[in-house]
């Protein structure tokens, strides 16, 4: 794929990402830094290269190689060079070939390789970038760039204003998982002769190296090594080598063939502590120091490392290592990498995949060792770094550094010796095949080509805090300590422990609550993974009793009581009295009386005064407190309007349905056009309601549908149309008798089920279901007329 296209001397080049992006824009550098610093390095003359029509022009010190698929030149982004061909299919790499400077890498667009991967997660690397990828579709070229500390020197070489839009379209794209196996070959004679499997525990010798051998290589030393396992460098912001011989084939076909698969991963490594680089990697690109942080690039890391692995063809139930150089210890570097490396953990659990750490003994290791019995969130599976001075190998993983009853039986690997440490022997030779590698001896799982079923250990379970609200609505949220590799919450509601449905989903890094304004008697929360899955459950949580007033309006007639609509949501016994403030002062109030938990209308009876502060304002705002015989209290501001009646009073009537209820026979339209009734819903699931205002069989208002949560108290709005207006202007008075009708469906149900009848619907009980209950409520109302 091809995105967007950037301007180097004489040629187009586009970048590869995914489809759409536009081209960057040019802007002015800070050549007069980017000058001194290159002076400061001595490299401040620069000489120009030709390769196939396209020109480059480098620092005059940095070397060229010009590769062939014969070349045996390693491709390493951690020195600075330009790379002119297509590398060959057997590099020798050195071991310690860690972290990205300036380099560049120009191909022909025919070359097959795997290249250096992009990491799928923007956090997952450095915020400025380390890398991109380019095409040139005239040449018919590849590019491939690394920076770390002169970003201006690659982007000089390649003459664009600006690497950031180049970057971002390299790296944040999820590779496509392998779907196929692709064609295996016979299994050679290796330890064990049968093939490898997704996760087996492999105990013997094993090396990893920094270039992927070619499966010629892989053969000779299958036949002549003592060696049936190999680490692969899968990715990762701090990798240095070429992908080159590593894709899902390739795994498939060694896997097939009985070798056993350590897949790495080389991210962030140990923070920068009071400006100075704590690695022992000079070149690798740090996490942050503080943890949170640190603990978001640790789920980056891992949510980037499954990507890759995917995109191999290695699934779920297999482990991933990641590659954690040696650091020197320091409360602040200790707390940020233990931050990291349990984010880390816990989202490759999350994912379904083992979780390995490879460090230095007198580091990372010992770190890790600490936290053991703490509760804190430890690797499956530990990959120490004690080298011995002889290189002769093991019969065990065991070290100094891990207590034995630490990661016992079948978690632990050690490398025990680097052959780049050899002045004599930096190569093994098997088969007549020679190779740079670190020795290791393992004991621990493994990786294959495929998946399988992986269940991580109990990390406890996800806790749920609901917490009421007065507007009669549920505030809701999901924690799960020591588990940030989660996404996401789904918050499951309904009638009883057993009958629980999905109802909303809360992100997992969501700083404020999620409200939910159906109130069910009973929710719990399941934790989604970043594939969707569910990795834990929190147990059935009945909400707290509170009070709730609905709605933003009560309505003041020239006599009689002012009705506060009210609920006791899960409170018994549900005895409220109300007061009603002008500020400070108190100008109504209520002896207690007893209101249905559903919900009602609170009477809060007016004196004289009170009446006449209202009818002249008009619209008052006031504060009503509620409180509860069991001393629970709820305040919230409504606006106390006035009206006034004339003409004949209509008839009014109400026929209840066991699922939805008309709390009020009055209903207000303000300047004769939109109104409301007050109602609840009594269902066990949401109300989806259409009401339909009509009289004499002629309609007078748009129907409109109103969604109330199981026990919510809420209006069902209207407006009226031409016919219905014209009608309650020309009443005599302001009053206009209507008919009311309420068509009441399950969510997903296909159409409405009409049960009218002539005489009262039968009352249901207040769990009832829409399924087992009539859908259609009616009431004969008093449209109000009201400015």
């Amino acid at each position: 794929m091809l995105l967007g296209v950037l301007c180097l001397p004489g040629a187009a080049l586009a970048v590869s990402g995914a489809p759409g992006a536009r081209p960057a824009v040019s802007r002015a550098s800070a050549a007069t830094v980017a000058t001194a610093a290159r002076r400061a390095r001595g490299l401040s003359t620069t000489r120009t290269i030709h390769y196939r029509g396209l020109t480059l022009r480098v620092p005059a010190a940095w070397p060229v190689f010009h590769l062939t698929p014969r070349s045996t030149v390693c491709v390493r982004f951690n020195r600075h060079a330009v790379y002119l061909g297509t590398p060959g299919t057997d590099q020798r790499c050195p071991q310690r070939a860690l972290g990205r400077t300036e380099a560049l890498l120009v191909t022909p667009s025919s070359y097959r390789g795997a290249p250096l991967t992009p990491v799928s997660r923007l956090a997952a690397a450095p915020g400025a970038g380390s890398m991109l990828h380019l095409t040139d579709r005239r040449r018919h070229l590849a590019i491939t760039a690394t920076w770390r500390s002169d970003p201006d020197a690659i982007r000089t070489a390649l003459g664009i204003a600006s690497l950031r839009r180049a970057a971002l379209a390299t790296n944040g794209h999820v590779p496509k998982p392998a779907t196929a196996p692709p064609p295996g070959r016979h299994p050679l004679v290796t330890t064990p002769e049968s093939p490898a499997t997704p996760g087996e525990v492999y105990a013997g010798l094993g090396f990893d190296v920094c270039s992927t051998p070619s499966a010629a290589t892989m053969s000779a030393w299958g036949v002549s090594s003592p060696y049936a396992a190999i680490g692969i460098y899968i990715g990762g912001a701090n990798a240095a080598c070429l992908g080159g011989n590593l894709n899902a084939a390739w795994v498939g076909a060694e896997s097939a063939a009985g070798w056993h698969m350590i897949p790495i991963y080389v991210g962030l490594q140990s923070p920068q502590v009071n400006g100075r680089p704590t690695s022992s990697c000079g070149g690798c690109a740090p996490m942050s120091a503080t943890p949170a942080v640190a603990a978001t690039q640790g789920t980056a890391a891992a949510q980037d490392a499954v990507a890759q692995a995917q995109a191999l063809g290695i699934g779920t139930a297999n482990p991933i290592y990641y590659d954690l150089e040696g650091y020197a210890r320091s409360a602040t570097a200790t707390a940020a990498v233990l931050a990291f490396l349990q984010a880390w953990t816990v989202q490759l659990h999350a994912s379904g995949y083992l979780a390995g750490v490879y460090s230095s003994g007198s580091s990372g290791i010992t770190d890790l060792v600490s936290t053991t019995g703490t509760g804190y969130v430890e690797p499956d599976d530990l990959w120490t770094a004690d080298w011995s001075t002889t290189g002769v190998a093991p019969t065990s993983p065991a070290n100094p550094y891990v207590p034995l009853t630490d990661w016992a039986g079948g978690h632990q690997l050690l490398q025990y010796y680097s052959d780049a440490e050899s002045a004599t022997a930096p190569y093994e030779t098997w088969g007549n095949v020679r190779l740079e590698v670190d020795r290791d001896y393992i004991d621990a799982a493994t990786a294959a080509y495929g998946s399988a079923t992986f269940v991580a250990a109990p990390l406890g379970t996800p806790t749920l805090t609901i917490r009421p609200q007065v507007d009669g609505s549920v505030n809701l949220s999901a924690r799960w300590p020591g588990a940030p590799g989660v996404m996401q919450f789904s918050v499951l509601a309904g009638p009883s422990p057993q009958a629980l449905n999905p109802v909303a989903t809360i992100p997992a890094l969501a700083h404020a609550p999620a409200r939910l304004a159906a109130v069910y008697p009973y929710y719990e929360v399941q934790a989604l993974n970043s594939l969707g899955q569910v990795v834990g459950t929190s147990t059935p949580v009945q909400p707290p009793g509170g009070l709730a007033i609905f709605g933003r309006s009560a309505y003041v007639g020239p006599t009689g009581p002012v009705g506060i609509p009210t609920a006791c949501p899960n409170l018994a016994p549900c005895e409220l009295a109300a007061e009603i403030f002008d500020g400070r002062r108190r100008i109504a109030h209520s002896d207690p009386v007893h209101v249905s938990p559903a919900g009602g209308q609170l009477l809060v009876p007016l004196n004289p005064g009170t009446r006449r502060l209202v009818t002249t304002a008009r619209h008052l705002p006031v504060t009503v407190r509620i409180t509860s015989s069991t001393g629970v209290r709820a305040t919230r501001p409504l606006t106390l309007v006035a009206y006034t009646v004339s003409g004949r009073r209509p008839t009014r009537r109400i026929w209840p349905s066991g699922v939805l209820q008309i709390l009020g026979s009055t209903s207000y339209v303000s300047n004769g056009w939109t109104g409301g009734v007050l109602a609840l819903c009594r269902a066990s699931v949401p109300c989806v309601s259409t009401a339909r205002v009509t009289l004499g069989g002629a309609t007078l208002a748009f129907a409109h549908t109103t969604t109330l949560g199981p026990g919510e108290v809420g209006y069902l709005t209207y407006a009226l149309n031409g016919r219905g207006h014209r009608l309650l202007v020309a009443a005599p008075g302001n009053q206009l008798g209507a008919r009311l009708t309420v068509h009441t469906v399950a969510p997903g149900s296909p159409s409405p089920t009409s049960t009218s009848t002539s005489g009262p619907a039968p009352q249901g009980s207040g769990g009832a279901s829409i399924a087992s209950a009539g859908t259609t409520t009616m009431a004969l109302l008093s449209l109000v007329s009201f400015r």
